[in-house]
């Protein structure tokens, strides 16, 4: 049976769509996550989590039926009207999935309906998207410039209907996206201490033993670190290995992230394996060789959230 974790389920979901191992950005994101569940009775009809970059903002889901904030400047900031304007964002959610998408889902025995709604600031430069996946089946994309979508998977059926449409004029989503951009600038304004914050991670080289399944590893446990936004990578014989090892990235309770990188060893010498990582608090890169042993860096490991995991396979 699948259980309800609140916004920790939610916080699996924004880290499955975005983390990317090896990756940095310089630019700004405010984000909706939700989470729509069909036909899972221990989850809420809908969730919703908002990120404004990598701070968690507010969370929403239909049995709280409110929007809650995460963060005490974003509560002192936003006025009555700015949260009423929140809760559209689900509502929304809740008008234009279920009569659209859920037959179509249920036919097919799809449990659950994620996605993302959300706009970046690049320089001068504005975006604001829709993304919607149905389980491993497809994704509708939408690109609120051209108000245009495609899609991918068993989603392409229903392709020739949205060249008809101008899913920009659709009455929630012109609402969503007028305002996203500006309370995305108003938000960078208000946590700009926050969001500017750097921690600089520490990087530890262990082996790991054998199991049943698998042969002897490697893992490079990153942390604490904060911005999210971090460049990690295993180097053998002084070459970047780009495939064949799985990266977790997991919130620590403090608002910092924590990241391992697991490799199989292909022999027995673990010398010839370095981890490599590069991060904004960093002068330059730290580099520890397997089989070191002694962590490097800035501060001290911490726990994690063990409710959530995410695996991306490297491939």
């Amino acid at each position: 049976m699948e259980s309800w974790n609140g916004p920790g389920l939610l916080l699996f979901t924004i880290l499955s769509l975005c983390s990317v191992a090896g990756s940095q950005t310089v630019s700004h994101s405010l984000t909706y996550f939700y989470l729509h569940s069909i036909n899972i009775p221990e989850l809420p009809y809908i969730s919703m989590v908002g990120m404004l970059d990598d701070l968690q903002i507010c969370y929403y889901d239909s049995t709280i039926q409110r929007v809650e904030a995460k963060q005490q400047w974003i509560m002192d900031g936003f006025s009555a009207n700015d949260w009423k304007n929140q809760k559209e964002i689900p509502d929304a959610i809740k008008k234009l999935l279920p009569p659209n998408l859920t037959p179509f889902a249920s036919m097919l025995g799809i449990r659950y309906i994620q996605g993302l709604l959300g706009c970046t600031q690049s320089a001068n430069t504005f975006k604001t998207f829709l993304k919607i996946g149905c389980q491993d089946l497809g994704e509708l994309i939408c690109d609120f410039t051209t108000g245009k979508c495609i899609t991918t998977g068993v989603l392409m059926l229903v392709n020739d209907y949205l060249q008809q449409v101008n899913i920009a004029d659709i009455p929630e989503i012109y609402v969503m996206n007028s305002t996203c951009i500006q309370y995305l600038q108003k938000g960078l304004q208000l946590g700009r201490e926050e969001l500017e914050r750097q921690v600089a991670p520490e990087v530890q080289v262990l082996k790991k033993r054998p199991t049943a399944t698998e042969g002897e590893s490697l893992s490079c446990i990153i942390t604490p670190f904060y911005p999210r936004a971090i460049n990690a990578t295993w180097l053998k014989n002084g070459l970047v290995v780009s495939k064949g090892y799985e990266v977790t990235v997991l919130p620590n309770y403090n608002a910092t992230y924590w990241m391992e990188l697991v490799i199989e060893l292909q022999d027995n010498d673990m010398n010839i394996y370095t981890c490599h990582v590069k991060h904004s608090s960093l002068p330059g890169a730290l580099m520890v060789q397997g089989g070191a042993g002694e962590p490097r860096g800035a501060g001290p490991l911490l726990g994690l959230m063990a409710t959530l995991t995410m695996m991306i396979k490297v491939v």
